[in-house]
């Protein structure tokens, strides 16, 4: 993509986040880009693989973990300040695109806590097994990372798959028959000391993902390396709760991500 491209992109994203509990319409974004409203939807879906819609709805969900974690504030005025009039409409979107209500959140400090292994899958269902590896930037230290794989672009809610692995190495993970959907990977924060939370790292997150479409047949599939970089301004967010080890459960409650997902 063109600078000049991309820079547009990043000017309409800017006005997403500088006006989260405003009500911001298509022509309003396209306007921050300078694009035709229909252009401009093309545009963006190419750069960041969604909508502007769903952009701004992840960037809203996004900013409400955030509050939740470095603030005070009740769940009524965090649903308020990331645009959401009902308070029951914006827990249910939390709870269904974090995996963990908002109180829950802010309890377990963004942690989901992990259940006592996976489930093992039914026998009637088909599954395959997914191997390949996971790479870091040059000069990056090895650091624990989520690799996932979800029904669409944006990593939230329980995932089809997915395992806890350190990177750079290998991971595997068994996946529906027929596994559409996108591989996304992202990396953890270093330690869970008292006074840290799961978005402590936010800022230097890394991140990589790929579509996953028609594979090849058999039971293990062998994919390229998976790369991690940087986040970027045009990555989707990660809604999804940050997964933590077993011994970490956060008190009081038994729903989360485990340790290796199963189908």
């Amino acid at each position: 993509m063109r600078d000049e491209t991309e820079q547009a992109i990043v000017r309409a994203i800017d006005v997403m986040q500088n006006r989260l509990s405003e009500p911001l319409s298509l022509d309003m974004l396209a306007e921050a880009a300078m694009f035709s409203k229909f252009h401009f939807s093309r545009l963006f879906l190419r750069a960041t693989g969604v909508p502007p819609g769903r952009f701004l709805s992840a960037l809203r969900l996004e900013k409400a973990k955030e509050l939740l974690l470095s603030t005070d504030w009740n769940v009524v005025d965090i649903g308020t300040a990331v645009g959401y009039n009902s308070v029951g409409t914006f827990s249910t979107r939390f709870s269904r695109s974090v995996g963990l209500s908002p109180t829950n959140y802010r309890r377990c400090r963004g942690f989901a806590p992990c259940h006592r292994g996976p489930e093992p899958p039914a026998r009637s269902t088909r599954q395959r097994r997914i191997r390949s590896t996971v790479s870091l930037p040059p000069g990056e230290r090895r650091c624990a990372v989520f690799v996932g794989l979800f029904p669409g672009p944006i990593p939230e809610g329980r995932p089809l798959a997915g395992t806890l692995v350190t990177a750079p190495g290998p991971y595997e993970l068994s996946v529906p028959a027929t596994p559409e959907g996108h591989l996304t990977a992202f990396s953890l924060p270093a330690g869970t000391a008292a006074g840290r939370h799961a978005l402590t790292h936010k800022d230097a997150r890394l991140m990589g993902g790929r579509r996953l479409g028609a594979l090849e047949p058999g039971p293990t599939l062998c994919l390229p390396d998976l790369s991690l970089s940087f986040r970027s301004r045009l990555d989707v967010p990660v809604l999804v709760a940050t997964p933590r080890p077993l011994a970490l459960v956060c008190p009081g409650t038994n729903t989360g991500i485990p340790e290796a997902v199963p189908v």
